[in-house]
């Protein structure tokens, strides 16, 4: 592992170590330390190695990030994440950087990291959309306890505080491209989700949105993550599972009600998402 770092002589450090123990190794995101740094311009951090991941956050004054052969300006208000495992450079920009920092790891560490990261490693403006100190303040509380309630409650709420990072991200994204396609794209939801029992095709639900079929594949999928054929295909898919479990209709008249029209496409989709055939998910699901 690399290390280098320079505190700074008129820095202001306040840090707190969280407890790893066998029973906070198994959970999805565990924090292992969390800090208020309040610093001169003569701080930095240089790092490589380290088996976990990094939050950042602007108070005041400004952070500046070398990152995956990029340069990243951390101004107050935005967040950035980092993989601690890749080389990273962070330390104050100009006269001072008032920040907070929370390390954290576990079992979905690098793939809430690659979520929020999906499109491109830059900061996050959270515009008082979310209060990224409040999360900071509660996990702190938390980290003065040191027993399994307290463990997985910290655990729940930095999934929370990651969520709502990614969602953000996730939103800012594609106002920022699409804006203007988010109220027909909500329409051919709409039309998707009250017709998904008929033959439909990506020409009607793109006819729905006024854009050609490759532009409306290409914002849905923006929008949603998935495809609208996969979107719609778990639309029928979910419909089934319900209908499986709480009616007693046949395989056949399930795949007509859900949209597939033909019992061997329907079992054959089923199988490949689900994992199980039709018969075999009913009978493992159902009760009473």
């Amino acid at each position: 592992m690399i290390l280098h770092f320079e505190l700074g002589e008129q820095s202001n450090i306040h840090s707190l170590p969280f407890p790893i123990s066998k029973q906070t190794a198994l959970l999805p995101l565990t924090i292992s330390g969390i800090g208020h740094y309040n610093c001169d311009p003569t701080y930095y951090t240089l790092r490589k190695g380290q088996d976990n991941f990094l939050l950042l956050y602007t108070i005041s004054g400004a952070g500046r990030i070398l990152y995956e052969e990029k340069e990243h300006i951390l101004l107050p208000g935005q967040v950035f994440v980092m993989d601690c495992r890749k080389e990273q450079y962070y330390g104050t920009y100009e006269d001072h950087w008032n920040f907070l920092w929370i390390h954290f790891q576990g079992k979905c560490a690098p793939d809430y990291t690659e979520l929020l990261n999906a499109e491109d490693s830059t900061p996050l403006s959270l515009s008082g959309k979310i209060s990224f100190p409040d999360y900071y303040d509660r996990l702190q509380a938390l980290g003065h306890h040191f027993d399994l309630q307290k463990e997985l409650q910290t655990s729940l709420l930095l999934q929370e505080l990651m969520t709502d990072l990614i969602n953000l991200k996730r939103t800012e994204n594609f106002s920022s491209k699409y804006g203007s396609s988010r109220s027909k794209l909500n329409e051919s939801i709409s039309y998707l989700q009250s017709h998904y029992k008929e033959a439909l095709s990506i020409e009607q639900a793109a006819e729905i949105c006024h854009l050609s079929k490759c532009y409306f594949i290409k914002v849905f999928k923006a929008y949603t993550g998935q495809t609208p054929y996969d979107y719609l295909l778990q639309l029928r898919l979910h419909q089934a599972q319900r209908l499986l479990v709480e009616t007693s209709l046949s395989v056949g008249d399930i795949a007509q009600e859900t949209g597939f029209n033909d019992d061997k496409n329907f079992i054959a989709c089923f199988k490949k998402k689900i994992g199980q055939t039709p018969l075999q998910y009913r009978k493992q699901n159902r009760y009473g």
